[in-house]
Protein backbone atom coordinates (compact mmCIF):
# COMPACT_ATOMS: atom_id res chain seq x y z
CA UNK A 1 0.00 0.00 0.00
CA UNK A 2 1.24 3.46 -0.82
CA UNK A 3 0.76 5.78 1.91
CA UNK A 4 -2.22 5.19 4.09
CA UNK A 5 -4.57 4.55 1.45
CA UNK A 6 -5.86 1.58 -0.31
CA UNK A 7 -5.12 1.37 -3.93
CA UNK A 8 -7.94 -0.97 -5.74
CA UNK A 9 -7.94 -4.65 -4.85
CA UNK A 10 -9.29 -7.20 -7.95
CA UNK A 11 -9.87 -10.35 -5.80
CA UNK A 12 -13.47 -10.26 -5.69
CA UNK A 13 -13.15 -14.27 -3.70
CA UNK A 14 -11.19 -12.27 -0.81
CA UNK A 15 -14.40 -10.04 -0.60
CA UNK A 16 -16.93 -12.94 -0.84
CA UNK A 17 -15.38 -16.32 0.45
CA UNK A 18 -13.76 -16.55 3.76
CA UNK A 19 -10.37 -16.27 3.06
CA UNK A 20 -9.26 -18.76 6.13
CA UNK A 21 -11.00 -21.74 4.23
CA UNK A 22 -8.87 -24.16 2.75
CA UNK A 23 -10.91 -24.56 -0.40
CA UNK A 24 -10.63 -20.54 -1.12
CA UNK A 25 -6.20 -21.08 -1.49
CA UNK A 26 -7.10 -24.15 -3.41
CA UNK A 27 -9.39 -21.93 -5.98
CA UNK A 28 -6.24 -19.59 -6.37
CA UNK A 29 -4.31 -21.84 -7.02
CA UNK A 30 -6.20 -23.48 -9.88
CA UNK A 31 -6.43 -19.64 -11.12
CA UNK A 32 -3.10 -19.46 -11.35
CA UNK A 33 -2.55 -23.22 -12.73
CA UNK A 34 -4.44 -21.78 -15.50
CA UNK A 35 -2.15 -19.24 -16.30
CA UNK A 36 0.21 -22.13 -16.45
CA UNK A 37 -1.62 -24.57 -18.47
CA UNK A 38 -2.22 -21.68 -21.41
CA UNK A 39 1.79 -21.14 -21.00
CA UNK A 40 1.43 -17.31 -19.90
CA UNK A 41 4.65 -16.20 -18.97
CA UNK A 42 4.92 -14.43 -15.31
CA UNK A 43 6.60 -10.96 -15.45
CA UNK A 44 6.07 -9.40 -11.55
CA UNK A 45 4.08 -9.27 -8.45
CA UNK A 46 2.56 -6.71 -6.70
CA UNK A 47 1.00 -5.19 -9.64
CA UNK A 48 -1.78 -2.28 -10.23
CA UNK A 49 -1.99 -1.33 -13.56
CA UNK A 50 -0.36 -2.04 -16.78
CA UNK A 51 -0.24 -1.46 -20.55
CA UNK A 52 1.16 -2.60 -24.08
CA UNK A 53 3.91 -0.21 -25.06
CA UNK A 54 5.11 -0.80 -28.49
CA UNK A 55 5.79 -4.35 -30.03
CA UNK A 56 8.40 -5.37 -26.78
CA UNK A 57 7.67 -3.07 -24.32
CA UNK A 58 5.24 -3.66 -21.09
CA UNK A 59 4.75 -0.40 -19.07
CA UNK A 60 3.60 -0.83 -15.67
CA UNK A 61 3.22 -0.09 -11.67
CA UNK A 62 4.72 -1.90 -9.01
CA UNK A 63 3.06 -0.75 -5.67
CA UNK A 64 5.58 -1.39 -2.67
CA UNK A 65 4.96 0.25 0.92
CA UNK A 66 4.80 3.90 0.46
CA UNK A 67 6.22 3.87 -2.95
CA UNK A 68 4.70 3.34 -6.38
CA UNK A 69 7.51 2.11 -9.11
CA UNK A 70 7.01 2.66 -13.06
CA UNK A 71 8.86 -0.52 -14.78
CA UNK A 72 9.58 -0.46 -18.72
CA UNK A 73 9.94 -4.57 -19.35
CA UNK A 74 11.73 -5.60 -22.61
CA UNK A 75 10.15 -8.85 -23.82
CA UNK A 76 13.50 -9.25 -26.03
CA UNK A 77 15.83 -9.10 -22.83
CA UNK A 78 13.28 -9.94 -20.07
CA UNK A 79 14.99 -7.28 -18.45
CA UNK A 80 13.24 -3.93 -16.79
CA UNK A 81 14.06 -0.68 -16.14
CA UNK A 82 12.52 1.69 -13.59
CA UNK A 83 11.34 5.20 -15.24
CA UNK A 84 9.97 6.44 -12.42
CA UNK A 85 8.61 6.79 -8.67
CA UNK A 86 5.51 8.21 -7.70
CA UNK A 87 4.40 8.57 -3.50
CA UNK A 88 0.65 8.93 -2.94
CA UNK A 89 -2.09 6.16 -4.23
CA UNK A 90 -2.75 5.74 -7.97
CA UNK A 91 -6.52 5.43 -8.79
CA UNK A 92 -6.12 5.39 -12.77
CA UNK A 93 -2.99 5.02 -15.42
CA UNK A 94 -3.49 5.60 -19.15
CA UNK A 95 -0.82 5.29 -22.05
CA UNK A 96 -0.70 8.19 -24.71
CA UNK A 97 -1.73 7.29 -27.91
CA UNK A 98 1.74 7.46 -29.59
CA UNK A 99 3.37 5.39 -26.65
CA UNK A 100 5.73 8.36 -25.00
CA UNK A 101 4.02 9.22 -22.11
CA UNK A 102 1.95 7.66 -19.08
CA UNK A 103 -0.59 9.99 -17.50
CA UNK A 104 -1.39 8.90 -14.15
CA UNK A 105 -4.04 9.56 -11.45
CA UNK A 106 -2.79 9.92 -7.96
CA UNK A 107 -4.11 10.93 -3.86
CA UNK A 108 -2.00 12.66 -2.06
CA UNK A 109 -2.96 12.96 1.37
CA UNK A 110 -3.09 15.80 3.20
CA UNK A 111 -2.83 16.24 7.28
CA UNK A 112 -6.09 17.07 8.78
CA UNK A 113 -8.02 17.42 5.14
CA UNK A 114 -9.17 15.07 2.90
CA UNK A 115 -6.59 13.29 0.64
CA UNK A 116 -5.90 15.63 -2.99
CA UNK A 117 -6.32 14.52 -6.20
CA UNK A 118 -3.45 14.98 -9.11
CA UNK A 119 -2.29 13.93 -12.88
CA UNK A 120 0.81 12.89 -13.30
CA UNK A 121 2.80 13.07 -16.71
CA UNK A 122 5.15 10.72 -17.00
CA UNK A 123 7.93 10.92 -20.08
CA UNK A 124 8.69 7.65 -20.90
CA UNK A 125 12.01 8.01 -22.60
CA UNK A 126 13.41 11.01 -20.50
CA UNK A 127 11.75 9.53 -17.28
CA UNK A 128 10.31 13.27 -15.96
CA UNK A 129 7.23 13.53 -14.42
CA UNK A 130 5.30 16.93 -14.57
CA UNK A 131 2.17 17.43 -13.07
CA UNK A 132 -1.11 18.96 -14.78
CA UNK A 133 -3.29 20.68 -12.41
CA UNK A 134 -6.55 18.59 -11.21
CA UNK A 135 -8.15 18.45 -7.92
CA UNK A 136 -10.25 15.42 -8.78
CA UNK A 137 -9.26 12.34 -7.41
CA UNK A 138 -10.46 9.58 -9.81
CA UNK A 139 -10.03 9.86 -13.79
CA UNK A 140 -11.41 13.07 -15.06
CA UNK A 141 -9.44 12.56 -18.26
CA UNK A 142 -8.91 10.64 -21.86
CA UNK A 143 -6.16 9.86 -23.93
CA UNK A 144 -6.52 11.99 -27.60
CA UNK A 145 -6.37 10.01 -30.45
CA UNK A 146 -2.94 9.79 -32.15
CA UNK A 147 0.10 11.35 -31.21
CA UNK A 148 0.77 12.24 -27.38
CA UNK A 149 -2.08 14.31 -25.96
CA UNK A 150 -4.69 13.89 -23.44
CA UNK A 151 -8.93 15.48 -23.56
CA UNK A 152 -9.33 17.01 -20.20
CA UNK A 153 -11.85 19.99 -18.71
CA UNK A 154 -10.87 23.59 -18.05
CA UNK A 155 -12.81 26.57 -17.10
CA UNK A 156 -13.42 27.02 -20.56
CA UNK A 157 -14.29 23.88 -21.81
CA UNK A 158 -12.68 20.49 -22.80
CA UNK A 159 -9.30 21.20 -24.05
CA UNK A 160 -6.19 19.40 -25.58
CA UNK A 161 -2.74 19.26 -24.04
CA UNK A 162 0.24 17.87 -25.38
CA UNK A 163 2.72 17.32 -23.15
CA UNK A 164 5.50 19.94 -22.69
CA UNK A 165 3.60 22.36 -24.73
CA UNK A 166 1.22 25.45 -23.55
CA UNK A 167 -2.01 24.93 -21.99
CA UNK A 168 -4.29 23.25 -24.54
CA UNK A 169 -6.41 24.80 -26.92
CA UNK A 170 -10.37 24.49 -26.41
CA UNK A 171 -12.01 21.55 -28.55
CA UNK A 172 -15.43 21.87 -27.11
CA UNK A 173 -16.99 25.40 -25.25
CA UNK A 174 -18.11 24.78 -22.19
CA UNK A 175 -21.59 26.38 -23.34
CA UNK A 176 -22.08 23.32 -25.57
CA UNK A 177 -22.41 20.81 -22.82
CA UNK A 178 -23.09 23.45 -19.72
CA UNK A 179 -26.36 21.78 -19.52
CA UNK A 180 -25.32 18.41 -18.34
CA UNK A 181 -22.43 18.79 -16.40
CA UNK A 182 -23.28 18.29 -12.55
CA UNK A 183 -21.33 19.95 -10.05
CA UNK A 184 -18.31 18.06 -8.53
CA UNK A 185 -18.67 15.47 -11.30
CA UNK A 186 -15.92 14.88 -14.13
CA UNK A 187 -16.45 15.58 -17.48
CA UNK A 188 -14.82 13.61 -19.93
CA UNK A 189 -14.79 13.52 -23.71
CA UNK A 190 -13.75 10.96 -26.09
CA UNK A 191 -12.89 11.86 -29.64
CA UNK A 192 -13.24 9.58 -32.85
CA UNK A 193 -10.44 8.87 -34.89
CA UNK A 194 -10.97 11.37 -37.63
CA UNK A 195 -11.99 13.82 -34.90
CA UNK A 196 -15.34 14.44 -36.69
CA UNK A 197 -17.19 12.81 -34.02
CA UNK A 198 -17.30 13.34 -30.10
CA UNK A 199 -19.13 11.92 -26.77
CA UNK A 200 -19.26 13.79 -23.62
CA UNK A 201 -20.30 12.04 -20.80
CA UNK A 202 -20.71 13.76 -17.14
CA UNK A 203 -21.64 12.12 -13.99
CA UNK A 204 -20.07 9.33 -11.03
CA UNK A 205 -21.12 6.76 -8.76
CA UNK A 206 -23.67 4.95 -11.35
CA UNK A 207 -25.53 8.49 -12.37
CA UNK A 208 -24.26 9.71 -15.93
CA UNK A 209 -25.46 11.91 -18.58
CA UNK A 210 -24.19 11.84 -22.29
CA UNK A 211 -24.18 13.94 -25.94
CA UNK A 212 -22.77 12.41 -29.34
CA UNK A 213 -22.41 14.87 -31.94
CA UNK A 214 -22.07 14.42 -35.17
CA UNK A 215 -22.10 15.95 -38.33
CA UNK A 216 -24.32 19.38 -36.75
CA UNK A 217 -26.91 16.72 -34.58
CA UNK A 218 -26.66 16.02 -30.95
CA UNK A 219 -28.33 13.12 -29.19
CA UNK A 220 -27.83 10.81 -26.24
CA UNK A 221 -26.00 8.09 -25.74
CA UNK A 222 -28.11 5.09 -24.66
CA UNK A 223 -27.06 3.81 -21.48
CA UNK A 224 -24.14 4.93 -21.13
CA UNK A 225 -23.07 4.25 -17.16
CA UNK A 226 -18.92 5.02 -16.94
CA UNK A 227 -16.98 8.27 -18.34
CA UNK A 228 -13.74 5.80 -18.80
CA UNK A 229 -15.02 2.54 -20.23
CA UNK A 230 -15.40 4.11 -23.45
CA UNK A 231 -13.72 3.30 -26.61
CA UNK A 232 -13.58 4.48 -29.94
CA UNK A 233 -12.91 1.70 -32.41
CA UNK A 234 -13.46 3.11 -35.87
CA UNK A 235 -14.87 7.01 -36.73
CA UNK A 236 -18.55 5.33 -36.31
CA UNK A 237 -18.15 2.27 -33.60
CA UNK A 238 -17.69 2.78 -30.01
CA UNK A 239 -17.68 0.27 -27.45
CA UNK A 240 -18.32 1.27 -23.58
CA UNK A 241 -20.34 -0.19 -20.32
CA UNK A 242 -24.13 -0.22 -19.66
CA UNK A 243 -25.85 -1.34 -16.62
CA UNK A 244 -26.17 -1.19 -12.96
CA UNK A 245 -23.69 -2.60 -9.88
CA UNK A 246 -23.08 -5.69 -10.22
CA UNK A 247 -25.21 -6.66 -13.52
CA UNK A 248 -22.74 -4.44 -15.93
CA UNK A 249 -23.18 -5.06 -19.84
CA UNK A 250 -20.72 -4.57 -22.85
CA UNK A 251 -22.30 -2.45 -25.01
CA UNK A 252 -21.22 -1.95 -29.09
CA UNK A 253 -23.11 1.04 -31.15
CA UNK A 254 -22.89 2.52 -34.27
CA UNK A 255 -22.78 6.15 -35.01
CA UNK A 256 -24.02 6.26 -37.72
CA UNK A 257 -27.38 4.18 -37.64
CA UNK A 258 -27.67 4.55 -33.98
CA UNK A 259 -28.19 1.19 -33.36
CA UNK A 260 -26.50 -0.65 -29.64
CA UNK A 261 -25.65 -4.40 -29.79
CA UNK A 262 -24.74 -5.92 -26.48
CA UNK A 263 -21.48 -8.35 -26.57
CA UNK A 264 -22.03 -9.49 -23.09
CA UNK A 265 -24.58 -9.18 -20.17
CA UNK A 266 -25.04 -9.69 -16.55
CA UNK A 267 -21.51 -9.03 -15.29
CA UNK A 268 -20.17 -8.47 -11.95
CA UNK A 269 -17.82 -6.13 -13.48
CA UNK A 270 -16.38 -5.41 -17.50
CA UNK A 271 -12.79 -3.55 -16.93
CA UNK A 272 -13.92 -2.83 -20.76
CA UNK A 273 -10.10 -2.32 -22.81
CA UNK A 274 -8.96 -1.66 -26.39
CA UNK A 275 -6.28 -2.38 -28.44
CA UNK A 276 -6.60 -0.10 -31.75
CA UNK A 277 -4.06 -1.56 -33.61
CA UNK A 278 -4.92 -5.39 -33.85
CA UNK A 279 -8.71 -3.76 -33.15
CA UNK A 280 -9.23 -6.38 -30.10
CA UNK A 281 -11.34 -5.61 -27.11
CA UNK A 282 -11.42 -7.16 -23.82
CA UNK A 283 -13.67 -6.84 -20.90
CA UNK A 284 -14.75 -9.04 -18.28
CA UNK A 285 -17.33 -12.11 -17.98
CA UNK A 286 -17.41 -12.10 -13.53
CA UNK A 287 -13.56 -12.03 -13.56
CA UNK A 288 -13.02 -14.02 -16.69
CA UNK A 289 -11.14 -12.36 -19.63
CA UNK A 290 -12.79 -12.64 -22.83
CA UNK A 291 -11.71 -11.43 -26.29
CA UNK A 292 -13.56 -9.63 -28.98
CA UNK A 293 -12.44 -8.89 -32.61
CA UNK A 294 -13.78 -6.51 -34.07
CA UNK A 295 -12.66 -7.38 -37.52
CA UNK A 296 -14.16 -10.84 -37.58
CA UNK A 297 -16.83 -10.43 -34.35
CA UNK A 298 -14.79 -13.71 -33.38
CA UNK A 299 -15.50 -14.01 -29.11
CA UNK A 300 -12.85 -16.04 -27.53
CA UNK A 301 -13.48 -17.15 -23.83
CA UNK A 302 -10.19 -17.40 -22.47
CA UNK A 303 -11.04 -19.11 -18.54
CA UNK A 304 -8.51 -16.79 -17.04
CA UNK A 305 -9.28 -14.75 -15.09
CA UNK A 306 -7.70 -10.96 -14.66
CA UNK A 307 -7.88 -7.33 -15.09
CA UNK A 308 -6.00 -4.31 -17.38
CA UNK A 309 -5.68 -6.78 -20.09
CA UNK A 310 -4.41 -5.58 -23.09
CA UNK A 311 -2.70 -6.67 -26.47
CA UNK A 312 0.71 -6.25 -28.02
CA UNK A 313 0.65 -4.18 -31.81
CA UNK A 314 0.59 -7.43 -33.55
CA UNK A 315 -2.51 -9.08 -31.61
CA UNK A 316 -0.33 -12.33 -30.75
CA UNK A 317 0.00 -11.63 -26.67
CA UNK A 318 -1.95 -9.95 -24.01
CA UNK A 319 -0.91 -8.71 -20.52
CA UNK A 320 -3.59 -9.04 -17.42
CA UNK A 321 -3.12 -9.12 -14.09
CA UNK A 322 -4.45 -11.45 -11.24
CA UNK A 323 -3.51 -11.34 -7.73
CA UNK A 324 -1.29 -8.65 -8.43
CA UNK A 325 0.55 -10.56 -10.80
CA UNK A 326 1.43 -9.58 -14.41
CA UNK A 327 1.28 -12.44 -17.07
CA UNK A 328 1.74 -12.20 -20.86
CA UNK A 329 -0.11 -14.98 -22.73
CA UNK A 330 -0.49 -15.94 -25.89
CA UNK A 331 -4.10 -15.71 -27.77
CA UNK A 332 -3.11 -18.93 -29.99
CA UNK A 333 -1.39 -21.15 -26.89
CA UNK A 334 -4.94 -20.40 -25.26
CA UNK A 335 -6.83 -21.51 -28.16
CA UNK A 336 -4.51 -24.27 -28.82
CA UNK A 337 -4.46 -25.23 -24.80
CA UNK A 338 -8.32 -25.44 -24.75
CA UNK A 339 -8.73 -28.89 -23.80
CA UNK A 340 -6.18 -28.34 -20.60
CA UNK A 341 -8.39 -24.99 -19.73
CA UNK A 342 -11.43 -26.26 -20.17
CA UNK A 343 -10.21 -29.04 -17.47
CA UNK A 344 -9.04 -26.67 -15.10
CA UNK A 345 -12.37 -24.34 -15.45
CA UNK A 346 -14.46 -27.85 -14.87
CA UNK A 347 -11.83 -27.96 -11.54
CA UNK A 348 -12.57 -24.47 -10.64
CA UNK A 349 -16.23 -25.17 -11.00
CA UNK A 350 -16.05 -27.64 -9.15
CA UNK A 351 -14.43 -26.19 -6.37
CA UNK A 352 -17.01 -23.26 -6.02
CA UNK A 353 -19.90 -25.90 -5.52
CA UNK A 354 -17.85 -27.22 -2.42
CA UNK A 355 -17.64 -24.15 -1.18
CA UNK A 356 -21.37 -23.66 -1.17
CA UNK A 357 -22.10 -26.68 0.81
CA UNK A 358 -20.65 -24.81 3.75
CA UNK A 359 -22.14 -21.56 4.54
CA UNK A 360 -18.70 -21.07 6.61
CA UNK A 361 -17.32 -20.91 3.39
CA UNK A 362 -19.12 -17.75 2.89
CA UNK A 363 -18.26 -14.29 4.37
CA UNK A 364 -21.32 -11.85 3.61
CA UNK A 365 -25.32 -11.73 2.51
CA UNK A 366 -23.97 -11.48 -0.95
CA UNK A 367 -21.82 -14.14 -1.19
CA UNK A 368 -24.05 -17.13 -2.29
CA UNK A 369 -25.41 -15.10 -5.50
CA UNK A 370 -21.51 -13.92 -6.58
CA UNK A 371 -20.41 -18.23 -5.90
CA UNK A 372 -23.58 -18.98 -8.36
CA UNK A 373 -22.39 -16.05 -10.96
CA UNK A 374 -18.84 -17.95 -10.88
CA UNK A 375 -20.28 -20.88 -11.61
CA UNK A 376 -21.95 -19.70 -14.22
CA UNK A 377 -19.44 -18.14 -15.85
CA UNK A 378 -17.07 -21.27 -15.51
CA UNK A 379 -19.98 -23.14 -16.78
CA UNK A 380 -20.17 -21.84 -20.36
CA UNK A 381 -16.10 -22.71 -20.30
CA UNK A 382 -16.49 -26.35 -18.97
CA UNK A 383 -19.86 -27.26 -20.59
Amino acid sequence: MAGGLAARDINLDAIYLNTGSPLYEKLLEKKVEAYQAANAEFIDRDVIFASWGDGSTILYIKELPKLNVAYAYNRSSRKNREIGRIEGTITAFRQSSGGSYLFIKRLVEVPGSVPRGETLILNVASKKISVLASSYPFIDFSVAPGGNSILYETGAGIAEYAPGGEPGRVMIARSEYADMARSGDPVIAHFSPNGKKSVIVSGSGGSYRSRMKAAGAAWVLPGVTSASELYWLDNNQLVYRIGTSGNYSVCLYDAATRQPKVLLDNSLNTNIQYSPYPKLITFLKDQVIRVYDVKSREMVNTCLEGEDSSFSPDGNRFISLYLKKLFITGITSVKRKNTELTKKAKEITALYRSLLENRNNLSNEYSEEYVRKKIAAYGTISD
